[in-house]
């Protein structure tokens, strides 16, 4: 691990600032075109879930497809199972199963660099003013050998002597492989449905190290490692307790040949299709767990909710990351009490942002939800009243 410091300079700060007034209003557009359309995304997936709901059948045999089902709406339980036998040839791993995960990391220095929160002591020749702001665009950056999922392109770090530090002498691909035939009773699962199928994470051994690898590699428990000296060295033995960097350990997971599954979907033949709403909404729901109808439908409002509120919750970050690009440039010019006018900028970035959202999810709700929409345009003409009246308070103490 190593540590250093960095401020940014005159040039890395104007770059900044044209930077923040160049992102910022893509930044609103894109948290406008986000807020606006997840409100009505929300509002069809939900009044396609009240429209489905009553017209589903239970499916109570699986043994045989119903022919009275053929073109309804379905539910149906049970264990999914497949036959397929899934091989990863170029390591000779081979399992059962409804999924096989072949997973690869590098042994690589990674770089992280975080704000500098200093409280070593202020020379007495500066102000309190001055001190804070040497502290301001302080940076530290850090090194450590890390198993990543990628190799790190070194020659961007910051420390000239860790710039050609990373290397890898050996490149594998992560990849994944799924069962075709895989089935619940005779009802056979779509392509998008299989791929739902959570995994439950189980271990696949590997048996052997192929002739290719045999003079840099071994196995060692769920592991293989690879691994190699430098060009015109002799082979090093691998150490998986203590890699060295340019290593590369691959592991395997499989998902089980047999897991429970639940869905909602149309019948089709000995298969299934999503239904489509009236309103245009596609409803296609599965889960890798026992439950019945009601349970189903439970859960799929409770999604459609959660994913509500993180658009909403994105989009105003947006906001505020739009609104904050475009002032804390500005109030970083400010020749005087620069912290105290970038804390500011934060603040008015924050309440802008807040109303921003507010108003673009208002403007959505007028198409679909009138009344709801006139009850939080009261909320934004509220919050404005505040801002106006929290300028105008200074001028009144003045006086």
């Amino acid at each position: 691990m190593a540590n250093g410091t960095e401020k940014d300079g005159c040039a890395v700060k104007a770059g900044k600032g044209c930077l923040g007034f160049f992102l910022g209003p893509a930044m609103l557009v894109m948290a406008v075109y986000l807020l606006f359309n997840n409100e009505g995304d929300y509002l069809n997936t939900a009044q396609a879930l009240d429209e489905l709901q009553p017209l589903v059948q239970q499916v109570e045999n699986t043994a045989t497809p119903d022919a009275a089902l053929e073109g309804k709406p379905v539910h149906l339980s049970g264990t999914a199972t497949t036959g397929d036998v899934l091989v990863d040839e170029a390591y000779g791993v081979q399992t059962q199963g409804i999924m096989l995960r072949r997973n690869v990391q590098y042994a690589q220095w990674v770089e992280k660099k975080k704000k500098r929160i200093g409280d070593d002591k202020k020379p007495s020749y500066m102000t309190d003013t001055e001190y804070r702001r040497s502290r301001d665009n302080e940076w530290i950056y850090s090194y450590h050998l890390s198993w990543v999922n990628e190799p790190v392109n070194s020659a961007t770090f910051h420390h000239e002597e860790y710039r050609s530090a990373n290397y890898t002498y050996y490149k594998a691909d992560t990849l994944e492989q799924w069962a075709t035939d895989v089935q619940v009773g005779s009802y056979k699962l779509t392509n998008s449905q299989i791929k739902r199928i959570t995994s439950d994470g189980k271990r696949v051994t590997p048996q052997l190290v192929p002739a290719t690898l045999q003079k840099h590699a071994m196995l060692h428990g769920e592991y293989l490692f690879i691994g190699r000296a430098p060009e015109g060295s002799s082979y090093y033995p691998l150490n998986p307790q203590s890699p060295s960097v340019g290593d590369v350990r691959i592991c395997w997971r499989q998902t089980s040949p047999q897991r429970p599954v639940s869905l909602v979907a149309v019948q089709k033949g000995n298969s299934f299709e999503p239904y489509t709403a009236t309103n245009g909404a596609v409803v296609d729901l599965f889960y890798t767990d026992t439950l019945g109808l009601p349970q189903c439908f439970e859960e799929a409002r409770t999604t459609n909710t959660m994913n509500l509120w993180m658009v909403r919750m994105g989009g105003w970050l947006m906001f505020w990351g739009a609104f904050a690009c475009m002032l804390k440039p500005l109030a970083g010019m400010v020749p005087v009490c620069r912290k105290l006018a970038e804390d500011g900028a934060v603040v008015i970035s924050l309440i802008l942002g807040t109303i921003g959202s507010l108003l673009t999810i208002s403007v959505s709700w007028l198409f679909c939800r009138p009344l709801l929409a006139v009850m939080t345009l009261g909320v934004i003409m509220a919050l404005i009243w505040l801002l106006v009246r929290k300028k105008r308070k200074p001028r009144h103490a003045h006086a």
